[in-house]
């Protein structure tokens, strides 16, 4: 099949049938094989339902072409045999190995880990610990700063093990030579159980010759996870009054230390990064209390999760932000700001060269994975802002669909969402549902947004 977008798919009445299940994850990995597996599957239904699009290329890594295959089969095109059973039985076999490997890794890995670990780092017992952050990114860090920096009596675990420099322990300074071996072992049985309980939900979600395709792609993850909750598992042990606090709002981190701290009837505070989805997730997402960033999102998910644990606090919010500081009193400056993103380019092209043919003097903050050498040569006139800081001063700040439109609107900047694209419409309208904030302004036509500005 030849590169094509999915980005059609997302229709309304497709965003209703992507909630319309009922999943129950098994392991902490339903969440992933949901959003980046299941609903490709559904985008292939869609794709192939509204094409004659009926090829594959062989050049297509495993995983999708079984999908694929799965897709056609299932609405009714016909399938070669000898296809499918090869598709099968390749799958089997790169299982079978990568079976052994995660096991073997597990078992492995608190070893290198030790090897690596700081003199005098060993993480103590502590009876009066009253917070413990587990941060896994630069992102969780920056939601989590003002806080860890306000706490008292806390101490920052950071999952180091992929090179992640923030202030902080690393959590594997639990693993130590005298529990290295209990550690190792406890590692390698959660590995087993999680391979079981990914194979469960893989089965139900996508079907068992996907599921095999799916699994060499999560060997290191599984031994990698596996090891970070033996080290969970301790660092509850020795702070047994602290109340926990994380950054991961819906991943395998996430699921794995809301199950670890409901099993030891410890409070677990989510202050996610990055936006809520409007999907409905297997398992659900994260703590026995999750920070919304606006009021819409927290009743919205609080309606789709039959929750109560879902909440808005403007405070918090603003603290995640860190715009409870200077930055949020400081002077505006008179200025239109428009912040990219790298998805569909050509919206962003659009977007500038309408507003500078209609007389408005735009600036640009683009995103990181953007080249500033595509839009200066497409528009050379239009001056481009590096510092985010510097770009947020903006009195009016446009995005598509972003974070940046909530945090202008904390910092008291006029936030307007341009949605002409509608793709763009239908990830605001439903599936980011903190996007929905009144405090948003919505310009649907090129018309509108100029009204706005």
């Amino acid at each position: 099949m030849e590169s094509i977008s999915t980005d059609t798919c997302y229709t309304e009445d497709f965003i209703d049938r992507l909630n319309d299940h009922d999943f129950v994850g098994q392991s902490d990995y339903s969440n992933e094989i949901f959003l980046y597996h299941y609903v490709r599957l559904l985008e292939f239904y869609e794709l192939l339902k509204s094409s004659d699009r009926s090829r594959f290329s062989f050049f297509a890594r495993l995983l999708d072409k079984n999908l694929f295959i799965k897709a056609k089969a299932d609405i009714g095109h016909q399938v070669s045999l000898i296809i499918r059973l090869l598709t099968t039985v390749s799958s089997f076999f790169l299982f079978v190995f990568f079976f052994f490997a995660i096991i073997f890794l597990a078992f492995l890995l608190p070893f290198y880990l030790v090897r690596r670990k700081e003199p005098d780092s060993t993480l103590a017992f502590d009876a009066d610990r009253q917070a413990v952050f587990l941060i896994r990114s630069k992102a969780a860090y920056q939601k989590c700063r003002l806080s860890i920096e306000r706490a008292v009596s806390a101490v920052t675990l950071v999952d180091n093990f992929g090179g992640l420099s923030v202030p902080g322990v690393s959590i594997y300074s639990v693993v130590g030579w005298g529990n290295i071996l209990k550690i190792s072992v406890i590692s390698a049985f959660h590995a087993l159980r999680d391979i079981q309980n990914f194979l469960k939900d893989g089965r139900v979600m996508l079907g068992n010759s996907c599921t095999l395709a799916l699994f060499p792609g999560y060997v290191k993850r599984i031994a990698h996870k596996a090891v970070y909750e033996s080290c969970l598992d301790e660092v509850v042990r020795l702070s047994p009054r602290a109340v926990f606090y994380t950054g991961d709002k819906d991943d395998r981190f996430a699921l794995l230390q809301t199950r670890v701290c409901s099993r030891e009837k410890k409070e677990l505070v989510c202050l996610p990064h990055g936006l809520e989805y409007g999907f409905r997730f297997p398992g659900g997402l994260a703590g026995t209390t999750f920070y919304c960033f606006t009021p819409e999102a927290a009743s919205f998910l609080n309606r789709l999760y039959d929750e109560d644990k879902f909440l808005y606090v403007g405070s918090v919010v603003d603290a995640m932000y860190g715009v409870d500081s200077e930055s949020k009193f400081s002077e505006p400056i008179e200025r239109v700001c428009f912040f990219t993103e790298p998805r569909d380019p050509e919206v962003n092209y659009q977007t500038i060269k309408e507003l500078t043919e209609r007389g408005v003097t735009v600036f640009v903050k683009l995103h990181p994975l953007e080249a500033a050498s595509d839009y200066k040569h497409r528009f050379p006139n239009v001056e481009q802002i590096e510092d985010l800081d510097e770009a947020m001063r903006s009195s009016v700040c446009i995005a598509r669909k972003s974070t940046i439109l909530l945090e202008a609107s904390r910092r008291g900047v006029k936030a307007v969402a341009s949605l002409v694209s509608d793709k763009d419409r239908v990830y605001v309208m439903r599936i980011f549902p903190s996007l929905c904030s009144e405090n948003i302004f919505k310009a649907f036509t090129f018309d509108e947004l100029q009204e706005l500005l």
